[in-house]
């Protein structure tokens, strides 16, 4: 009897576990999904009462313009190139400023590590006009590379953060095998290290390049029309009075189908990645 109560209970909480991920998960896809629908149908069936979902009236019309727009296509090439340089940078810093945080063993290293961190605990509105000063004093204002410079600077703890639990959790007698056949600290980390740390390297890209991507309050600070970044030109499209709604839609859909293809593709990467640098040892 015990037994059956046993599994009674099992089958409830497995169903309630399901249903709650389930209502989570519409949570969090609903407003992604509204703003698909806004995008593929006219603001008039949308504006109609009731709504008007008719599958004939589906259009892909603002996808077409927006994406032969150059106005727009600007924007999207400037978050690319800003999301790939600051990843390409952080990543080659991050892994050899962690790497040699989590080998070489010196005073007062974890408190430098933990400095480090203070920077993601400064609020960015409060470094905003700082930021703007210098930028505007070192030429760097509305450029891609003051933009990528900035990111770097935020990104760039999290990134050695994370890079240090990987490092950690490789064996370092392997790094010594290495050694002994005659590879320099350099080669064991490339040959060695970094293939070993793969899917923490990998996560650790994704999220900076998302966080590079996504972000729109130092684009808008730091940028005017010639480095303007994807987030912003999608937020003008909010007027002082009206707003475009299928438009704002269809610009919203394009900033984030980006980033959620890169996590599906690499979602494997990132619990792998997570996972392993959860655990030292």
């Amino acid at each position: 009897m015990s037994a059956l109560s046993g599994r009674r209970r099992w089958t409830v909480g497995r169903v309630a576990h399901r249903l709650a991920v389930a209502v989570l998960v519409l949570w969090l896809v609903a407003p992604f999904a509204w703003m698909v629908v806004y995008s593929v149908y006219p603001s008039t069936n949308l504006r109609a009462t009731p709504m008007s979902f008719d599958p004939g009236d589906l259009t892909l019309t603002e996808y077409a313009d927006l994406l032969s727009d150059p106005s727009f296509l600007l924007p999207m090439r400037n978050s690319a190139v800003v999301g790939a340089a600051t990843t390409v940078l952080c990543m080659l810093l991050g892994s050899l400023a962690a790497y040699s945080i989590s080998r070489f063993r010196f005073r007062g290293s974890q408190t430098l590590l933990l400095s480090m961190m203070t920077v993601q605990a400064i609020p960015a509105i409060v470094l905003a006009v700082p930021l703007f000063v210098l930028m505007r004093d070192f030429g760097l204002y509305d450029t891609l590379v003051g933009l990528v410079l900035t990111y770097a600077a935020f990104i760039l703890p999290l990134v050695i953060w994370m890079m240090v639990s990987f490092f950690d959790s490789i064996p370092v007698n392997l790094e010594k095998a290495a050694r002994i056949d005659g590879c320099g600290r350099l080669g064991v980390l490339r040959r060695v290290v970094l293939p070993l740390s793969g899917p923490g390297f990998a996560a650790t890209a994704i999220f900076a390049f998302i966080t590079a991507w996504s972000d729109f309050f130092l684009a808008k600070i730091l940028t005017g029309p010639d480095a303007e970044t994807l987030p912003v030109r999608t937020a003008s499209f909010q007027g002082l009075f009206a707003m475009d709604y299928t438009a704002a839609a269809t610009a919203g859909v394009i900033t984030a189908l980006p980033v959620l293809a890169l996590a599906l593709v690499a979602q494997r990467w990132i619990v792998q990645g997570i996972t392993e640098g959860a655990v030292k040892g």
